[in-house]
This record gives C-alpha cells, sequence and structure tokens, in this order.
C-alpha cells in the first residue's frame, strides 16, 4: 500500500539524504580533508613558531632571540591566511559542485514534492539541516584524520585541537555553501539566466581582483598583517584556473568539429561528448587545473624563498660566517684564531663602515685582496669576485697602489734606526710606530721601543725594535710612523729612516723622511705607496691619486655614474674623507646591508687613509669562509660574539616554515580534487547509462565503449593537468618574488627571480595524475560492466 503518511521536513530529510548517500559522504569526506589540511597547516605553523630559537644562535642574548621570533611571527600572520583561504575555496569550489550534482540528480523528486505543497521555508530548512549535518560529520572525521597524521608524524594532538576554533569557521563556511549550492541547484531551471549573471560577474570580479594583487603587491611588505599578501596566492590562482577553463572550453569545441569529420566513432564520439558537457565536466577541470596550478606554485613558492634568503643572508654577511668586533678592532690573532676554529677553512679581516656621499648614505666595504677568492661568499653569484678584484690590480698611475715591502718568512721583528735634527739645541721624545699587515692582508700597528743616542758631532739617532705580534706569517710593512709626546714650545723634529732590519732576515731597502711639527704631532715617515707621498709629502688632499672601488649599479645609479668616474666620499660622524674612481659596476658588495655600497681592497683603502692623515680606520669584523655548523665554536673563539651566517636567520627561519605548510595545503587540495572527480565522474555515469544501451545497439562492444569513456576522461583530465600546470607557471611568475619579499624581511632587491623545485613537483603532480588515473580506471570498468547488458530502455526509444 502507498505509504499515506504526512511528509515532514524530519523524515523527508531522512528520505532524500538515504536517496544519495554516496553523494553525500562524497561531500563529508571532502569537508573532512579540508578540516584536516586547515588543522595540520595552521598546527604546523603554530609549533615552528613555537620551537623558533631554541637553541638560540650563539652569542645572541635572549631578548633578541625573541625580537627576531617576534618579527618572523609578524610576517607569518600576514602570509598564512593564503594557506586557508586557498583551502577553504577549493573545499568550498568542491561542495559547491557536490551540492550541484546532488540537486541534478533529486530533479524529479524536487519537482515532485514541491507539487505536493513542499514551501520554500520547508526547502531552505532543509537544505540547511542536509548542510549542517554534511559539516558536522566531515568536521568530526576531519579532526580525527588530522590527530592521526599529527601522532604519525610525531606531533603532539593537542596543537591540532588547538586550532578548534578554525575548525568551526571551516565547517560553517562550508555547511553555508553546501545549502546555497543545493538550493540554486534546485532553483536552477527558473533561475539560470541569473546564475549565468552572477558567474559570469564572479569571473569578472576575481580577474579584477587579481589585477589588483599583481598591481599592489610589489608594494606590500611583512609588517603586520596585509590583507593583499593573505589573498594573493588565492584570488591570483584562482584566476589562473578559470583561465584555464576558458582556454578548455574553447579548446574542446575547436576540437570536436576536426575530430567529428573523422571516420569512426573514435576521436569524434569522445570529443563531442566532451563538447557537449563542458558545464558538467568545468567542476572537474577547474578543480584539477586548480590543484596542479597550486602544486607548481608551492614548489616555485619554496625554491624561490630558499634561494632569494640564502643569497640575501650570504650577501649581508658577506662570508659564511662573519663575527664584527666594533667597537674593538680585529687583530691578526683573532683571525689566526678563528681559522684555527674546526669547519673553518679561511678567515680574513674586514671593514664595513658607512660613509656619505654628498646626501646620499651608503657603505663602504673593504676586504684584503687575498681574500677575496678564498673568504668572500659568491651568495649565488650574486658576487662578482673578478670585479671586486680588477680594483686591486687597477692601473698604478691612477689610481693608488699598495706596495708593501715583505719581511720574509724568518722573520721574528722590525728595528729601525732614525736620525733625529731638531731646530733647537734640544732633541723631544720621539716615537716610532709600523703599521705591518699579516699574511691575510690583516694590519697592526706596533710600537717600537728604543733609546736615543748622541754622537761625537752632537747627531741625535733613534733606535727602536719590536717582536713581530701573534698572526700569519710571513708579515708585510706597509708603513712607519713617527710621533712626538705634546710639549710646551716644542721644535720642528727632521725624522729621517737610516736604516731598517727585519730582525732575522736582514735589512730592507727603505728610505723615507718626515718633519714632525713641534710637541703632540705625527707624521707618516715612509709610506708602501710606490713612492706618491714621498714625492709630493706636502700635496692637497684633492691632488692625491684616488682608489679604485667596485660600486653597485644601485649606487652607481642614485649618483649617475659609471665605470672611471670619481667619487668623494665621507667617513660618517668623522671630518675624514676619501677618493675612490670607479672600477667597475656590480649587483651586489658583499657585506653590505643595502644596495647603496662601494668596495674597496683593503690595502689600497690603507695606503690611501695614510696618505691623507695618520691613522687608519681598522677592520671591524672577521669573516670565515666553512661550515655554518662552525658558528658555535666561532663565537667561542671569539669571546662569545654573535655570529652571523651566510644561511637565513631566526626570522627568516620561522617565515619558511610556510614552504612546508604550502605543500601540506597542497596535499590537501589534491585528495579534495580527487574526491571530487570521483563524485563528478559517478555522477557522470549515471546521467549517460541510458547512452550505453543505445551504442550496444549499435554494435559498439562494451570493451570499446569502456575505452572511449577512458580515453574521453582522460582527455579531460590531461588536459586540466597541462593548462593547470602552465597557469602555475604563470602565476609564479608573476607573484612568487614579490610574495616572497613581502612575507619575509630582510630580501635584498637585487635577489629575484623564479626557482621551480622540480623533484618534489614531479612527484606531487606524478601523484596526482595517479589518482586521476584510478578514477578513471574506475569510471571505464564500471561503463563496461553496465555496457554488457545494457538495453534501450522506453525512454530512449
Amino acid at each position: 500500500m502507498p505509504d499515506r503518511r504526512a511528509l515532514s521536513s524530519a523524515r523527508l530529510l531522512a528520505v532524500r539524504a538515504r536517496a544519495r548517500a554516496g553523494l553525500l559522504a562524497s561531500a563529508a569526506a571532502t569537508v573532512a580533508v579540508a578540516i584536516a589540511t586547515v588543522c595540520l597547516v595552521l598546527a604546523w605553523l603554530a609549533r615552528a613558531v613555537a620551537v623558533a630559537g631554541d637553541p638560540p644562535p650563539p652569542g645572541v642574548p635572549p631578548e633578541d632571540v625573541a625580537a627576531q621570533v617576534e618579527a618572523g611571527a609578524g610576517a607569518l600572520a600576514s602570509a598564512s591566511p593564503a594557506l586557508v583561504l586557498l583551502v577553504v575555496i577549493l573545499a568550498g569550489t568542491a561542495v559547491a559542485q557536490l551540492a550541484g550534482l546532488i540537486a541534478a540528480a533529486r530533479e524529479h523528486e524536487t519537482a515532485t514534492i514541491r507539487a505536493r505543497g513542499f514551501s520554500r521555508a520547508q526547502a531552505w530548512l532543509t537544505d540547511a539541516a542536509e548542510g549542517v549535518a554534511t559539516a558536522l560529520a566531515g568536521a568530526v572525521a576531519g579532526v580525527v584524520l588530522a590527530v592521526v597524521v599529527a601522532v604519525l608524524a610525531g606531533a603532539a594532538p593537542v596543537d591540532v585541537l588547538a586550532q578548534w576554533v578554525w575548525v568551526v569557521v571551516t565547517a560553517l563556511t562550508l555547511a553555508a555553501v553546501f545549502a546555497v549550492a543545493l538550493r540554486r541547484g534546485e532553483r536552477r531551471r527558473t533561475s539560470a539566466r541569473g546564475a549565468r549573471t552572477t558567474a559570469v560577474a564572479l569571473v569578472v570580479l576575481v580577474l579584477l581582483a587579481s589585477a589588483l594583487v599583481v598591481w599592489q603587491l610589489p608594494l606590500a611588505r611583512g609588517a603586520g598583517f596585509d590583507p593583499i599578501v593573505a589573498v594573493a596566492p588565492a584570488v591570483v590562482l584562482m584566476a589562473g584556473a578559470i583561465v584555464a577553463l576558458a582556454v578548455f572550453g574553447a579548446a574542446a569545441v575547436a576540437w570536436s568539429r576536426p575530430a567529428a569529420a573523422a571516420p569512426g566513432l573514435e576521436p569524434g564520439y569522445p570529443a563531442r561528448q566532451v563538447a557537449r558537457r563542458i558545464p558538467i565536466y568545468a567542476a572537474a577541470v577547474v578543480l584539477v587545473a586548480l590543484t596542479v596550478a597550486q602544486a607548481v606554485f608551492t614548489s616555485a613558492y619554496g625554491a624561490t624563498w630558499e634561494t632569494m634568503t640564502t643569497d640575501s643572508a650570504a650577501v649581508r654577511a658577506g662570508a659564511d660566517l662573519r663575527v664584527d668586533t666594533a667597537p674593538q678592532a680585529v687583530d691578526p690573532q683573532d683571525v689566526a684564531v678563528s681559522a684555527d676554529v674546526e669547519g673553518v677553512d679561511a678567515a680574513a679581516s674586514a671593514l664595513v663602515t658607512p660613509v656619505e656621499i654628498g646626501s646620499t648614505e651608503a657603505q663602504l666595504v673593504a676586504v684584503p685582496s687575498e681574500a677575496i677568492d678564498p673568504v668572500v661568499a659568491s651568495a649565488g653569484g650574486l658576487i662578482d669576485k673578478e670585479a671586486l678584484s680588477a680594483a686591486v690590480t687597477a692601473p698604478a698611475t691612477e689610481v693608488v697602489a699598495s706596495e708593501p715591502v715583505p719581511l720574509g718568512d724568518a722573520a721574528t721583528g722590525l728595528a729601525v734606526t732614525a736620525t733625529l735634527l731638531s731646530s733647537s739645541q734640544t732633541v723631544g721624545a720621539v716615537a716610532l710606530h709600523a703599521l705591518l699587515l699579516d699574511a691575510t692582508g690583516t694590519p697592526e700597528a706596533v710600537s717600537l721601543e728604543g733609546e736615543l743616542a748622541v754622537d761625537g758631532d752632537g747627531a741625535v739617532t733613534l733606535a727602536a725594535e719590536a717582536e713581530l705580534p701573534a698572526g700569519a706569517t710571513p708579515w708585510r710593512l706597509a708603513a712607519v710612523l713617527a710621533s712626538t709626546s705634546p710639549s710646551i714650545g716644542g721644535a720642528e723634529i727632521v725624522v729621517t729612516i737610516a736604516g731598517i732590519e727585519a730582525v732575522g732576515a736582514g735589512p730592507l731597502e727603505i728610505a723615507g723622511q718626515t718633519v714632525l711639527d713641534g710637541g703632540g704631532d705625527d707624521a707618516v715617515v715612509w709610506l708602501g705607496d710606490g713612492g706618491v707621498l714621498a714625492d709630493a709629502p706636502a700635496v692637497e688632499d684633492a691632488a692625491l691619486p684616488p682608489v679604485a672601488a667596485a660600486v653597485t649599479a644601485t649606487l652607481a645609479s642614485r649618483l649617475g655614474i659609471g665605470v672611471g668616474d670619481p667619487v668623494e666620499f665621507r667617513y660618517a660622524g668623522t671630518g675624514r674623507q676619501g677618493a675612490a674612481v670607479v672600477s667597475s659596476v656590480v649587483e651586489a658588495v658583499p657585506g653590505a646591508s643595502s644596495g647603496l655600497a662601494l668596495f674597496v681592497p683593503m690595502e689600497t683603502l690603507l695606503t690611501s687613509q695614510l696618505q691623507r692623515g695618520t691613522s687608519i680606520v681598522p677592520p671591524g669584523s672577521v669573516w670565515a669562509a666553512g661550515a655554518p655548523s662552525a658558528d658555535d665554536e666561532l663565537s667561542a673563539a671569539l669571546g662569545d660574539r654573535p655570529v652571523t651566517t651566510s644561511a637565513p636567520g631566526v626570522t627568516a627561519s620561522v617565515v619558511g616554515a610556510l614552504v612546508p605548510g604550502w605543500w601540506i595545503a597542497t596535499a590537501g587540495s589534491a585528495v579534495l580534487s580527487l574526491v571530487a572527480a570521483f563524485a563528478i565522474v559517478q555522477t557522470l555515469a549515471i546521467a549517460r547509462r541510458r547512452e550505453l544501451g543505445v551504442l550496444r545497439a549499435l554494435g559498439v562492444g562494451h570493451g570499446r565503449q569502456a575505452g572511449m569513456r577512458a580515453a574521453e576522461l582522460g582527455g579531460v583530465f590531461g588536459a586540466a593537468v597541462l593548462l593547470g600546470a602552465a597557469a602555475g607557471g604563470l602565476v609564479s611568475w608573476l607573484i612568487v618574488p614579490e610574495l616572497v619579499r613581502a612575507v619575509t624581511p630582510g630580501i635584498l632587491s637585487i635577489v629575484g627571480g623564479v626557482t621551480i623545485a622540480w623533484i618534489p613537483l614531479a612527484a606531487a603532480v606524478a601523484a596526482l595524475i595517479a589518482g586521476l588515473a584510478v578514477v578513471v580506471a574506475a569510471a571505464a570498468a564500471g561503463v563496461g560492466r553496465t555496457a554488457r547488458s545494457a538495453t534501450v530502455g522506453e525512454e530512449s526509444r
């Protein structure tokens, strides 16, 4: 007997759910995968912040480490919503398509219950209840799945459970999407024009939003929450998927015409079926293309982030390892101690000091020429070592030449004999000093101790001597200086070098003379500059030769200079001045923290300083080449000072958690796509069951029908994969470098370009293709089984 019980919303909901249990289970599974992905992504990012800076970098105070972690967490907070948003968008798209398929499958029963008086309020109530029930079941399953994955990965389940707010928000969002899409699907016959208008408006909105993002993203920086950064990947990837769908539709229609002209069923029949059913296939194409595009974007983002952060850190550090000792100067012993640290291959001193060029603030970097090749980092090719070395070999007639005199391998000390001639009857206290360079090019000023001697003719001689300091041998003598103590009414003293000997190695062919003007004066007696200072001791600074300098392209552009042009600079905070001539224009100067910098070999810079004065600006850093893991021992060797390495720092490492976070999101997106693709294929199989009997009646066997369906689905999914890869490549080229700059503090403007990690990308796409192949094979097998016994029903006649 017919069931005459009253039709209630609760009873209708139960009956409808049992009738479409498979599709509802697919929707719940989609919600579960989305929520599990969101939980795992956020748990991973939260864990990365919690463990950042543990253990702290050597020599860095805890408060500085905490500040670096906070800066990284702030940048991460601006970028992490993009991952969640993309997963929710993809899951929402899948849920909406599944809801549309459910509505299509219920077309007849919807019309029936509407005829029986089912009101609009009842329809909204049942649809909303079905959406909430589906989302609730999916949320519970998703949390359980996330906890299981976290435990298997060695993480704490509490990290997953702490994301309960995001679970609720995601579940409610997907429930609302499901209910609205289900209701719109049930009304599609009466509102088809409105639905098309809404879809077109949505596409236009996404494309305009992506254009806005591409325009504004270069202006964004990771300092707090930035809505452009938060939505950039999701919006641009969605735009790429929409473009891929448009290309797919046009290509499918274009291919169907020549394919139909070919004799036989293949390829005309599958091609025409795809062209006729583009609205149905659109969901699968968008989801697969979006997933592949996301995989390409993720691999590009990860590889580009690694390259840009590593290159930026290497340029800033200047070498694999760097220790700044300012305000203390670096001496040869510091360099020797650093070179003896296990894991360090070579070490050298370096000078990084601010200078002013007109109104432009820049940095002057100096490294001994001997250290350019073994110590200075190449920073992924950004540092042009040949151009830096060219500043050493510039023509001596045009620029400062440094010609220190070698003391010999056997030298143990330095002895200097000087004659003193005073304009008065007495000679005041005179001291001699020597500027030495060890084998690494590190300068060391030593004071020579001696006594005055007067011969029978009244000539005054000063014989002074000093042992060589600790450092790398052999040593070289760069300059000899003389000074007098402050006194009242001091007279001029002419100091003349009578002889210099490298103790243990023999005499040196050096001659020099200077005049000390009264008490408290100092002057250079001899300088290893090729005789420039000796030939013109009283020449004005403007007539002295400049140093050869490698200038960054940014600074050259700012100043409007090129190779061969002069540059005058001032040492910031002092009255000292210097002059340089551009020997080359380079992308980056090692050790500089900005693009406004110039590089000068240390020995020529020291020589130029002594030509213009009687003191030098000593190096304030130790640079070392070796393994970054040697930072602990290097810090301990240099008094527990902080060590900067060419690897990304604490702040960058916190932001770097986005890279595996993107891969987690991509894995979840792939599962979402496969679930939705399977549901779409199964629904398509149900809708096209009638044609199997017709084809069988026409003599098309079940194996051939299965092959045509496999070719049809394989062509659709294959085209989606290729179009998604192209869209992902375009999106990566458009926004990845700027996105890395926007979310990672400290990225230099000179680094850029897109790099792709091909191996993980190939693995991810291969896994997705394998899953799609299983879906295609299952669909083809189902067609083959059904076609064995399919008949032409009355409705098909």
